[in-house]
């Protein structure tokens, strides 16, 4: 063998995908088989990062390169793409769009997965969104769908988007036309309702769609709109920017699942919570208050931490959820007292899971620097004999003995029918280490 070129094409492709890009670009201009090895591959991975930062139009650089393999591809099509450049700004919108519009037609290409992360204002084509071969989408860019009609997408099984722009009739076309496959959808930072919405109404639908993730999803200027997604596994709602809107946001959510996992900033959350104007407590009752057909509920510390701004007054539905599962509870006497309205307000709960935060933010998350919260009423710590009848397994985690902890242990053993004694293996009280400290709580008599 004299040479690479000696090479069956297929073996060449082979040794080029295993190069770093700037190498596979450089060893494609070495002769035609390299080059035809180069642009007949149907993987690629182009990332601007890669790009020397003292190359002189480093944009430019990247979207010739872009170019050249997206336009000039000469073999049967490529399948899987992922474009990275979080810095294109320059022609962002025509460039980026035409390269959609061409991988998705069916004349060039067999797209089957398609990962975009560019920092450009995109009007997302038409085309992509009637890739009929297309099996995983995922689009971080500052994209342009308010006007999307009808789509079909029968192959998508995993779709994410980020930064994109919906009404509420074209969401629901998305919906609608990747509902017989698709499996996980991942919304960050999207809206799905226009401001000439009165109140978008979206139906999630699709017996294969398991997982639904919004993530600071929000309607156009703070519309508000309602979720159906009655047949989805589970949905994750989340987003700091929720609990801001004082009317925005979503306004009813039906779902089976739901994990209510809200983050936020200590710096951040210490700023805007105690202003008036910006009822964070009021404003997750609001939320909460719009869930309907949840038989399960997982719920994080910070979501309890807002409530908590209003434990004195506020009001919960009476839901039917059969389990609840408390993912990250602070050491204080609001978060305990909003845990135990939650448990007061599940009359048909089932399995209660509860683990408490190791690691909480102490400037704000314990009782002696929580001065100007509202006390929590005494009367919920009471137990009431009953309300818990259904009940049948108890688990709280990261147990420190901490008096809030034991409240909500005492509220549980006294408003169920299981118990500690009768029920070892249903009942249990575990430290970070995995001892069972439920024994020595009663030896000790603190229940």
């Amino acid at each position: 063998m004299a040479s690479l070129d000696d090479l069956p094409v297929c073996i060449l492709q082979c040794i080029v995908m295993l190069l770093p890009l700037l190498d596979a670009v450089r060893i494609s201009t070495l002769s035609r088989r390299l080059r035809a090895a180069w642009m007949g591959m149907d993987t690629y991975q182009l990332d601007a990062s890669v790009i020397p930062d003292h190359v002189a139009y480093r944009n430019a650089a990247f979207g010739s390169l872009v170019d050249d393999v997206v336009f000039n591809h000469s073999g049967p099509g490529i399948k899987f793409i992922s474009l990275a450049n979080t810095r294109y700004g320059f022609d962002g919108d025509q460039r980026v769009t035409a390269w959609l519009n061409r991988l998705a037609s069916p004349d060039h290409h067999r797209l089957e997965t398609l990962d975009v992360d560019i920092g450009a204002v995109v009007h997302t084509p038409a085309s992509l969104f009637r890739c009929e071969t297309l099996v995983d989408l995922r689009l971080m860019v500052h994209g342009n769908a308010r006007g999307l009609g009808a789509v079909h997408l029968p192959a998508l099984r995993r779709l994410c988007l980020e930064h994109v722009v919906f009404s509420s009739t074209s969401f629901q076309n998305l919906m609608d036309g990747c509902q017989s496959s698709l499996e996980m959808l991942h919304l960050i930072h999207c809206v799905v309702a226009d401001r000439e919405d009165d109140a978008g109404s979206i139906n999630i639908r699709g017996e294969a769609l398991r997982r639904v993730v919004f993530n600071g999803i929000t309607g156009y200027g703070m519309v508000p709109f309602e979720v159906s997604a009655p047949n989805v596994d589970e949905f994750v709602f989340s987003g700091r920017n929720m609990v801001i809107a004082e009317n925005g946001g979503v306004r009813r959510l039906v779902a089976r699942k739901l994990s209510l996992l809200m983050d936020d900033k200590v710096w951040l959350y210490r700023m805007f919570a105690p202003l008036y104007f910006l009822s964070v407590g009021t404003n997750m009752a609001r939320i909460i208050s719009g869930f309907h057909g949840l038989l399960e509920l997982v719920i994080s510390g910070w979501s309890i931490e807002y409530l908590s701004r209003i434990v004195h007054n506020v009001n919960l539905p009476e839901w039917g959820i059969e389990v609840l599962r408390v993912e990250g509870m602070w050491p204080n006497q609001g978060q305990a007292g909003i845990v135990l309205r939650l448990l007061r307000s599940s009359p048909c709960l089932k399995d209660l899971y509860i683990t408490n935060e190791l690691d909480h933010p102490e400037l704000i998350s314990t009782d002696a620097n929580r001065e100007d919260y509202p006390e929590t009423p005494q009367f919920l710590f009471e137990a009431v004999p009953g309300r818990l009848s259904h009940l049948k397994f108890f688990l709280m985690r990261n147990f420190t003995g901490d008096l809030n902890e034991m409240s909500i242990v005492h509220f549980v053993r006294g408003s169920s029918f299981i118990s500690s004694i009768d029920h070892p293996d249903d009942f249990r009280v575990m430290d970070v280490f995995g001892h069972n400290w439920i024994n020595t709580i009663n030896n000790l008599q603190l229940l």
